[in-house]
């Protein structure tokens, strides 16, 4: 019989650093990153840093609306929409065992454009130790050195500090502000975000070894050849 791996080959991607792993995520993750999400995921006195509010939403489980079935509904269209031609990688993040947050990985014609968009987020509780940083230089170099990007963007709304620190610490260096719209529960705003953008002359590597496993079967995939 064949293993979900098999099946579902995002499924065997592991990137290992230090105390954090990452991988797809997966139904039995879905608890512990409710729980986790309940708990809070937005500093406070910074801005909100998501395109909608869907982590203030109310938590009414099993209902048609709010929080988490919304959430569930996104998390599993990501994976049940990728493709060579456009996919995204949500993946959960635990440090020395435990759900500390999501990174993900997204790009659109990925063969001809070599770049990738990255996102992030940590708990409450597990922010301001360093986990946020070396979770985005694990994604960032599987980005570089296992797919073969050439460039990787990311974005925060203007004044979020927090955020500029980590996206300096990884080599991101500023690339434009954008005026974004964040659909909010009192209606849309507009917001500027600055632009942040990577290279493999920039990219600051983690200081532990890093493992990475399943990267081939993801590359066959997605279609991608390292050249």
């Amino acid at each position: 019989m064949l293993t979900i791996e098999e099946i579902f080959p995002p499924f065997a991607l592991r990137i290992i650093g230090g105390p954090v792993e990452m991988r797809v995520l997966r139904d039995g993750d879905i608890p512990e990153l409710v729980e986790l999400v309940r708990s809070g995921v937005q500093t406070p006195g910074l801005p909100m840093p998501f395109l909608r509010d869907w982590h203030t939403q109310p938590f009414d489980p099993g209902a048609p609306g709010g929080f988490p079935t919304e959430s569930l509904a996104w998390w599993w269209r990501q994976r049940s929409t990728i493709s060579p031609q456009e996919w995204h990688l949500a993946l959960v993040v635990r440090s020395q065992g435990r759900v500390v947050g999501m990174q993900d990985l997204r790009a659109r014609g990925f063969d001809q454009t070599r770049h990738v968009e990255s996102g992030s987020w940590l708990g409450l509780e597990h922010q301001g130790r360093g986990t946020g940083t070396l979770m985005r230089r694990l994604a960032v170099g599987f980005a570089f050195q296992e797919l073969g990007a050439r460039s990787c963007g990311s974005g925060y709304i203007a004044g979020n500090h927090a955020s500029a620190a980590v996206s300096r610490k990884v080599g991101y260096i500023a690339n434009g502000i954008e005026r974004i719209v964040q659909q909010t529960s009192d209606g849309p705003v507009g917001v500027d975000e600055q632009r942040v953008l990577v290279t493999p002359a920039t990219y600051v590597a983690p200081q532990d070894p890093v493992e990475v496993h399943g990267a081939e079967q993801l590359r066959r995939f997605l279609g991608i050849t390292r050249g």
